[in-house]
């Protein structure tokens, strides 16, 4: 496949590509760039020659795949929640990273998405649009291309996706659900640890419980974040006195061998079909709750 085929949505009518890729897409100049200079989009088949032709409802754009470098690939086989030409979903394992964060590092979710997409010959990269900690598993949401990365990254920046988390925590509440807003912030003392501060970026979680467990003094919740501050959720639970369990570095009890924190749900308004989105993947066996 060398080329992006979508349909002409009811709210592209009138428009001409270059309005589409820069308001709708959200595509960069430089990216928009390598598309014009490539002399290869089409409209119904056709070359389409002049970008201020306006689009019609009902008619199919062609795109040419303009790609990053690859990263190298990890040989892992990792579970797909959802493809198709423009993203992916997969549920990432406990203890992988997101990506990579330096050169050497090649054994990340990233990494292994790199290995599926080569492993089934397609040309795509593998781009995160969001992370999860190593120690959180869950869904992620893979773009393919610089086209699917620009406009799903408008989206997250504008909290048009959401995610929604489910966490084992110490103690149990009274409260069904909560709003947790309190800046975070670095802690001076400890590298890897962040702290509720006046001072900190603006941080909002909303929390749900689910269930009780009053005999084991535990709690079942699913937390829904607007912001995406580095460890989010279980600095407001710790903060509020409700670490997660297994979370030590935030005063989580140590009855469990990882974090009992899971991003359970993803939903988005996918930008090239202009439709919404649910995708859900349950917590593994190493669960404890």
């Amino acid at each position: 496949m060398t080329h992006l085929t979508l349909p002409i949505l009811e709210d592209w009518e009138g428009l001409t590509l270059t309005t589409i890729l820069q308001e709708k897409f959200h595509l960069g100049k430089k990216a928009r760039h390598e598309i014009r200079m490539s002399h290869d989009v089409l409209l119904n088949n056709k070359p389409l020659d002049d970008w201020n032709t306006p689009l019609f409802v009902g008619a199919s754009l062609s795109l040419p795949i303009i790609l990053h470098d690859k990263i190298p690939v990890y040989e892992y086989d990792l579970e797909i929640i959802y493809e198709d030409d423009f993203l992916l979903v997969v549920n990432k394992p406990v203890g992988m990273k997101t990506h990579p964060n330096d050169s050497y590092e090649t054994d990340t979710c990233a990494n292994a998405v790199q290995y599926y997409l080569e492993k089934t010959d397609q040309e795509a990269n593998a781009l995160a649009v969001h992370r999860l900690d190593q120690t959180t598993s869950g869904l992620v949401l893979f773009a393919k291309n610089k086209l699917a990365i620009a406009g799903l990254s408008w989206q997250m920046e504008n909290r048009a996706i959401h995610r929604t988390y489910l966490a084992a925590v110490d103690g149990t509440w009274g409260l069904v659900m909560q709003t947790i807003n309190k800046p975070i912030g670095e802690d001076r003392h400890h590298g890897s640890r962040r702290q509720i501060s006046p001072y900190g970026q603006p941080a909002v979680t909303h929390v749900k419980v689910l269930e009780n467990d009053t005999e084991n003094n535990t709690s079942l919740v699913e937390c829904q974040i607007e912001t995406g501050r580095t460890h989010q959720i279980r600095v407001h639970l710790s903060g509020i006195g409700h670490p997660i369990i297994g979370d030590t570095l935030y005063g989580g009890s140590n009855r469990a061998n990882r974090i009992m924190l899971h991003a359970e749900k993803l939903h988005l308004n996918h930008p090239f079909k202009g439709k919404e989105m649910n995708f859900s993947a349950p917590a593994g066996d190493d669960w404890v709750f």
